[in-house]
């Protein structure tokens, strides 16, 4: 029956399918994926008919209990033993999405435990046969003797049915009853790979500090491979791992390097190293509904229009953690009080929240105004597209049945613009990429291509690529960057340098089509009120006021519809007639 359902969604999403338009922008349907069958990279967890609450424990060595434990009930679920998934206590926005989850599936909350009573109360099911030691590490600096007894802990922990303890609670455990079936402290770095890999899940990788419990349950309930580490045995991981396959947390070292080594075996960053519970938020997921992401409808631009226009768009949406944390309530971001005055653009991650976050992805839509644009961002993850699968047995294939899978999430979420960074945006191989994007994606307004440093590195070159049907599609590099001091290039840095350099490029010109990327982590000083500075959405709105008035602001996916009109006007006009 799953593969029935599959086949008649897919077929429906194709006859419906129009050559290059977009949804109208009040078009605001609820989406359901369905069932995922083969498209969803992440695993899945069956809807429990109970949750209890965890609470978040008061040493280190209580958080690895309970996470590992959390990690060992959902194994027990997957295979039918116990009806229940733990939640564990989380602050920032995750008390809302809790709400939203028991609203949704509809569970029996079944009481608040500490680590000992949550421990307690599964004594009898026979989930635990017994406790792996380790060592806690408090230096966050990856070094040569780093301890990671936690990260070879939890790659143990679902084969052996064990939770993780350090040597404070020993004695209490032990008077329980459980007995010691591993001293991780003991395993070599180089040997645990070898020894479990025959034994573990391909399917999926998760790179996890050993100061951090966030993803311990996670990885548990999934049999998944842990490392970290941007070396040898971690290369050797994720070339073991199946292509399309996503790395859970994030990794250390420079943010290139690990990204450049999961990208070349043909897996994606998830930036999930701080989110919580995402066992529970994703359960559901398959056959959840949430209200579609909306774009501009071409019809209602003016391309009669005289001027100059503008995009500014947010950068590092597709950190899942932050977006499922703290990014939609946030006063610098999306809960920005300016946000819906004027146009912008938000780079996200809609697919990894429709797979595993449904509830936020439903929040984000819900709150999106008229002129805001979604930005799929990565995209399905973080990778440089232009070395995605470089190291498999067939990159062609691995990139076309990556562009195949985001594809029809993107129909289901409702987005038609992609964003990514590239270790080189201009080359040939970023070319071929965004071909096989253009071919296997359909409804592509259009691309935003950004360098990895510095952003702004493609020079506002537009590239232009055919999909199956014919039809040309932009992939628009960034030409600017709101980035903090960014001083070696002159069109990228502060805000009246910026805005400066902007004015100058279009002084005396017509129809200039540009984007300024907005680096998310930058505080910037209000040149207009010295004593004034802020991140995120505020320094945009800085940046407008310092711009000539002659400077239309669109949001980007309107930019994308005007560069393909002046390009290309009858083909242009055939698509937003049809």
């Amino acid at each position: 029956m799953k593969h029935i359902t599959y086949i008649l969604v897919f077929f429906l999403i194709a006859i419906t399918a129009c050559d290059g338009t977009n949804p109208s922008s009040d078009d605001k349907s609820t989406g359901s994926i369905g069932e995922f069958s083969d498209d969803n990279w992440w695993p899945e967890q069956p809807v429990p008919e109970g949750v209890v609450i965890a609470k978040s424990g008061n040493t280190n060595g209580e958080k690895a209990l309970i996470a590992s434990l959390a990690g060992l009930v959902a194994k027990a679920h997957k295979e039918g033993v116990v009806d229940e998934l733990v939640w564990i206590e989380s602050g920032s926005e995750y008390p809302k999405w809790y709400s939203a989850l028991m609203n949704r599936i509809g569970a029996e909350e079944r009481g608040e435990f500490d680590a000992m009573a949550l421990l307690d109360r599964y004594k009898d099911q026979n989930i635990v046969e017994g406790y792996i030691l380790y060592s806690q590490e408090t230096d966050r600096t990856f070094r040569d003797d780093i301890d990671l007894s936690l990260t070879i802990a939890t790659s143990y922990a679902g084969v052996k049915n064990a939770i993780i303890i350090d040597e404070a609670l020993e004695p209490a455990i032990k008077e329980l009853g459980y007995s010691l079936l591993l001293d991780a402290r003991e395993i070599s770095r180089n040997d645990y790979f070898d020894d479990l890999k025959d034994r573990k899940n391909r399917d999926l990788i998760v790179t996890m500090r050993p100061t951090q419990f966030n993803n311990i349950d996670f990885a548990i309930a999934n049999n998944a491979m842990v490392s970290y580490g941007s070396d040898e045995v971690t290369d050797r991981m994720m070339a073991w791992v199946n292509p399309v396959s996503p790395v859970i947390g994030w990794n250390t070292g420079g943010e290139d390097v690990f990204t450049r080594m999961a990208s070349r075996h043909g897996l994606f960053n998830t930036a999930s190293d701080h989110a919580n519970n995402l066992i529970l938020l994703s359960v559901g997921a398959d056959m959840a509904e949430y209200q579609k992401l909306n774009s501009v409808d071409p019809k209602t631009i003016d391309y009669d229009k005289e001027g100059n226009f503008h995009s500014f768009v947010m950068s590092d949406g597709d950190n899942m953690q932050w977006t499922i944390g703290n990014f939609i309530d946030n006063q610098k971001f999306w809960g920005n009080d300016s946000h819906g005055e004027y146009p912008i653009g938000f780079t996200s991650c809609p697919i990894n929240l429709s797979l595993m976050a449904t509830d936020v992805l439903d929040e984000l839509s819900r709150t999106q105004p008229e002129h805001t644009t979604v930005i799929e961002y990565g995209p399905g993850g973080y990778q440089f597209p232009d070395i995605f699968g470089k190291d498999t047995d067939d990159q062609e294939a691995v990139q076309r049945l990556f562009a195949q899978k985001i594809n029809r999430h993107m129909q289901r979420t409702g987005t038609t613009v992609l964003g990514f960074i590239g270790v080189d945006i201009r080359s040939e191989d970023a070319i071929d990429a965004y071909q096989i994007y253009a071919e296997e994606i359909e409804n592509l307004t259009g691309m935003l291509g950004v360098q990895y440093a510095p952003y702004h590195g493609g020079q506002g070159d537009v590239i232009w690529v055919e999909n199956k049907q014919g039809i040309e599609i932009p992939v628009v590099t960034a030409r600017y960057s709101l980035w903090k001091d960014l001083d070696f290039d002159e069109r990228g840095g502060n805000v009246q340098k910026v805005a400066n350099v902007i004015n100058s490029d279009v002084d005396g010109k017509t129809d200039v089509m540009d984007w300024t990327i907005v680096h998310a982590w930058s505080d910037f000083e209000n040149p207009a009120n010295r004593n004034e500075t802020a991140g995120g959405v505020d320094p945009i709105s800085w940046t407008i006021e310092q711009m000539n008035e002659e400077i239309n602001i669109v949001s980007p996916d309107e930019l994308l519809w005007r560069i393909r009109m002046k390009h290309n006007k009858e083909q242009t006009l055939d698509i937003i007639s049809d």
